[in-house]
C-alpha cells in the first residue's frame, strides 16, 4: 500500500513520546477519532513521522487494521485457561507477546520491535477499543518508566479504580517529566499529591495508608497486563511513587463521580 495512504497519531506530542498509531484506511480510522482524542493522541503529518530517525528500543508504532479472516478466527476462539478471568488474555508466540480482547481485537507486540500490529474485528464496543489502546500505551511506555492506572484525576491527585468504575478512564504518571496525563490533559505533578483508594464498606474519615499497603495496592492495579511481571523501569517508578505520594482510603459513599456531558 502506498505511504500516502497512511495516517499517524502521536501520544502527547508536546511531551515528545515516540508512541504512534498508524491507520491505512480513512473510513476505518474515523471509528477511532473520538477515543483517540480522549486518550491523548494528536494527528501528525506523515512526513513528520517518516523523517525521524527512530530509536528501535523506545519508538513504538502500532499498525491498526481491520482483522483478516485468520486473525478474526483467533480473536473469536475460546481460551479455556483465561476466559474465566474476563475478556482479556495475553500469551506468547515466539519472541512476541499476543494480547487478545475476545470478540474485538488482537495485538502482537514485542519490546525489541518498533512496529506492532493490532487487528480489530469490530469497532462497535467503544469501551473495549479504549481498553485495548490503553493497554497499548501501558506496553509502549513501560520502558520509559511511565506507569498507568485505571482511574480519574481529582484536585488532590488521582483515584485508582477498576476499569468499569473509572468509566474506562486512565491516568499515566511520568516522574521524570513530573506530569500526570489524563483525559483532561497534562497536569504538572505536585510534590505532595495524593493517591486515593475507594472502599465501599468504609464510612469513617479518610485513613492514611501505610507505604507497604500503598505499594501493594498500586502494584496490583496498573493498566499494564503481563504474565511475566513488570519491567524494571516500572518497578522503580511504582516504588518512587510510594515515596513521593500519600495514599488514603476514602469512603466510596462520599465520592461523587463527575457528570458525563449530555450531547443531546
Amino acid at each position: 500500500m502506498p505511504d500516502d495512504k497512511f495516517s499517524y497519531y502521536q501520544f502527547q506530542k508536546e511531551l515528545g513520546y515516540e508512541v504512534y498509531l498508524r491507520f491505512e484506511d480513512s473510513e476505518f480510522e474515523n471509528c477511532f477519532t473520538e477515543i483517540l482524542d480522549l486518550i491523548g493522541f494528536d494527528k501528525v503529518e506523515r512526513d513528520e513521522v517518516q523523517s525521524k530517525a527512530f530509536d528501535q528500543k523506545h519508538t513504538k508504532v502500532l499498525r491498526v487494521i481491520s482483522a483478516t479472516p485468520r486473525v478474526t478466527k483467533q480473536i473469536n476462539q475460546p481460551d479455556y485457561m483465561f476466559d474465566k478471568y474476563g475478556a482479556e488474555s495475553i500469551s506468547q508466540m515466539g519472541v512476541y507477546d499476543v494480547y487478545r480482547y475476545k470478540d474485538v481485537g488482537m495485538m502482537v507486540h514485542g519490546s525489541g520491535n518498533f512496529l506492532w500490529e493490532l487487528g480489530i474485528k469490530s469497532t462497535r464496543d467503544k469501551e473495549a477499543l479504549r481498553t485495548i489502546l490503553t493497554r497499548y500505551l501501558s506496553f509502549a511506555l513501560a520502558s520509559k518508566g511511565v506507569v498507568g492506572f485505571w482511574g480519574v484525576p481529582v484536585e488532590e491527585g488521582f483515584i485508582v479504580m477498576n476499569p468499569m468504575k473509572s468509566n474506562y478512564e486512565s491516568v499515566f504518571i511520568d516522574l521524570n517529566k513530573k506530569v500526570l496525563m489524563t483525559c483532561d490533559g497534562v497536569k504538572d505533578l505536585d510534590s505532595d499529591f495524593e493517591i486515593l483508594r475507594l472502599e465501599s464498606g468504609f464510612y469513617k474519615e479518610p485513613r492514611r495508608m501505610k507505604r507497604e499497603e500503598l505499594l501493594s495496592f498500586l502494584s496490583m492495579n496498573t493498566s499494564y497486563l503481563s504474565y511475566t511481571g513488570f519491567e524494571q523501569h516500572m518497578k522503580s517508578t511504582i516504588h518512587d511513587l510510594v515515596e513521593l505520594a500519600v495514599g488514603y482510603i476514602y469512603p466510596e459513599s462520599r465520592y461523587k463521580p463527575r457528570q458525563v456531558a449530555d450531547d443531546s
